[in-house]
């Protein structure tokens, strides 16, 4: 359990203002509890074995939830979506830290027929995102949150690594991977503008009934489309093999004249492969703030990056 922790959140009436170039005020925001548990699992072969073998398996589990927030604040804002748009997350008592809540999408309208025996949806076209009462009162309400609800969260359900080391004759090799599984992400570096670049699903977008009941029109007109809804809502499970090395070192007795103990030659590659269904450029992307911990804003993706070197000891 975590308490008072330290927050620097959008700037409300209740918790005050700052002038041009300043920051938001820092606040104590409440309380936290992380509960779960870390499981590790090791192998080595007996160091006498001329092949040797070494791996360690890790599995982590947590449950994220927000205990208490300042009194007299429902919930603490977290990031924004778009450019000026609805605040996608929120601090939240009973909640996980940063948790998304928006509008829940159900398909996509491919009739005006449908659209009529809709709950009112106002402005809605064919081709349009359809959004979900959830409140049951007949008309999606997009000026209160009586129609939202919870659409994810950026804590994954659990984590993995392996690292696996091998050895035989001189050859070393050694693979690191790592997986997050459950966790979701948002994709907030789409823009709804003419001549902003897109990525490559809009070409299986809607143009004509039956055409597709997952992504909606593309159009310049305004619409509802580009509002936070759990379109844009995304599984980022992903998993990563970080590292792959192969090395070679010299036998002894080929260094004895040189007054060398040993000679190691090696190449690696960093972030070899990533599996993923994640649309955005990377899934393991990193934020300063944890109520943004899972909004993905276009960061740069890691590279994959090449190495090699020799190692000399005295």
């Amino acid at each position: 359990r975590t308490s008072n922790l330290l927050f620097q959140p959008d700037v409300s009436a209740l918790i005050g203002s700052y002038g041009p170039g300043g920051f938001p005020p820092v606040i104590n925001a409440g309380d936290v509890l992380n509960r779960g548990f870390e499981l590790e699992l090791a192998y080595q072969t007996p160091l006498r074995s001329p092949f040797q073998f070494s791996g360690k398996y890790t599995f982590g589990m947590v449950h994220n939830e927000v205990l208490s927030v300042p009194v007299g604040i429902d919930y603490l804002p977290g990031a924004a979506f778009g450019v000026g748009g609805d605040v996608a997350t929120r601090f939240q008592v009973g909640q996980p830290i940063g948790y998304f809540f928006g509008f829940e999408t159900n398909g996509v309208f491919q009739t005006q027929d449908q659209i009529d025996n809709a709950p009112q949806q106002d402005g809605a076209q064919p081709g349009d995102l359809i959004f979900v009462d959830q409140n049951g009162d007949g008309v999606i309400n997009f000026n209160d949150d009586s129609d939202k609800a919870f659409l994810g969260s950026p804590i994954p359900d659990f984590t993995m690594g392996l690292m696996l080391n091998a050895g035989f004759k001189g050859f070393d090799l050694s693979v690191n991977l790592y997986a997050a599984v459950g966790q979701e992400a948002i994709r907030n570096y789409e823009r709804q503008q003419p001549f902003a670049n897109q990525l490559d699903y809009v070409i299986d977008r809607w143009v004509g009934p039956g055409s597709t009941n997952e992504h909606p029109r593309l159009t310049t007109e305004p619409t509802r489309n580009a509002i936070f809804s759990s379109y844009f809502v995304e599984d980022a499970s992903f998993l990563r093999v970080r590292n792959i090395q192969l090395g070679y070192s010299f036998p002894a007795k080929w260094l004895s004249k040189l007054k060398i103990q040993g000679i190691r030659i090696y190449g690696s590659v960093n972030n070899a492969f990533t599996f993923t269904a994640y649309k955005g450029f990377d899934p393991e992307f990193s934020s300063a703030s944890i109520l943004s911990a899972g909004v993905d804003n276009g960061f740069y993706p890691q590279a994959r990056s090449f190495m090699g070197g020799v190692q000399l000891k005295f």
